[in-house]
């Protein structure tokens, strides 16, 4: 009978265990990775801004802002109207206007604070330009420079084989783009540098500013109690994702340290244009 008791208990631990397990994990992909992404590219964000400005003023920050502004600003906007929230008033890019209050764009929407899905629809919708402005990035490396994506591809397959430890898929995907990057010829010089510089300006604004988080705390515990929900629903069913989640964590990391570090890039130059000039 005490070895039944025991036995039943030590399942239930484990149950329990396995049940906080794929919870943590699935926040982690779902909220965890593009919050912390977010913050670190506000303070990537943040110094390169800073270098771009004392380095060229507020021209300087107008052109860098100049693809980026609006496809942040889409973000939001695809966002609201993803999670049904009412948008009531958009604009991609303001650079005279924005001189006098540091606001280059903004998309305002209303949001019910007492309804849990608005809760999480606002939180949605403010973390959105890290989905969005990371599959832009994406898409134009693809187009415009596909020795680089194919250098990149090539080099983050074969870290995976090995590996699935984040810090080596990052260094993995910077030696893939400086490989491909430095493979390029004659026009492709000229791809690269338009490259460079689209990518680097949506990069500056993948940033998550103080109004895209207003709704972070009551965003992360709704994400946190459907995360919990998931877990139980593949403990009830006998599914395991593990697997699956783990990928998409390393993807999502690898995905938003390329933003990270063209941002850092395009920070490093401004510097060193500050040094030459």
């Amino acid at each position: 009978m005490e070895g039944g008791l025991a036995a039943a208990e030590e399942f239930r631990l484990k149950q329990i265990k396995i049940f906080l397990k794929r919870t943590a994990a699935a926040f982690g992909v779902a909220a965890g990775i593009p919050v912390t992404a977010g913050l670190l590219m506000s303070l990537a964000e943040g110094w390169s801004s800073g270098m771009v400005y004392r380095a060229f003023g507020w021209l300087g920050v107008v052109v860098t802002g100049l693809v980026g502004t609006p496809v942040h600003e889409a973000g939001h906007y695809l966002g609201c109207r993803l999670f049904r929230l009412r948008v009531t008033e958009v604009s991609l890019f303001r650079p005279v206007a924005g001189r006098a209050d540091g606001i280059l764009g903004y998309v305002r929407f209303t949001y019910d604070p007492a309804d849990p899905w608005q809760r999480l629809a606002a939180f949605g919708a403010g973390i959105m330009p890290m989905f969005f402005g990371t599959a832009v990035i994406l898409l134009l490396v693809w187009l415009l420079t596909p020795e680089v994506w194919d250098s990149c591809a090539a080099s983050l397959s074969a870290a995976l084989r090995k590996s699935r430890n984040p810090l080596r898929l990052v260094g993995a995907l910077l030696s893939g783009y400086l490989n491909g990057f430095g493979s390029l010829r004659r026009f492709g010089i000229v791809r690269g540098m338009v490259s460079l510089f689209l990518t680097g300006s949506v990069s500056m604004q993948l940033s998550l500013s103080t109004a895209d988080l207003r709704g972070l705390p009551a965003g992360l515990l709704a994400a946190l109690l459907l995360c919990a929900v998931y877990a139980l629903g593949t403990l009830l069913f006998r599914a395991d994702a593990q697997r699956q989640l783990a990928k998409a964590a390393a993807v999502l990391t690898v995905f938003f340290s390329l933003g990270l570090l063209l941002c850092l890039l395009f920070g490093l130059l401004a510097r060193l244009a500050m040094i030459r000039f």
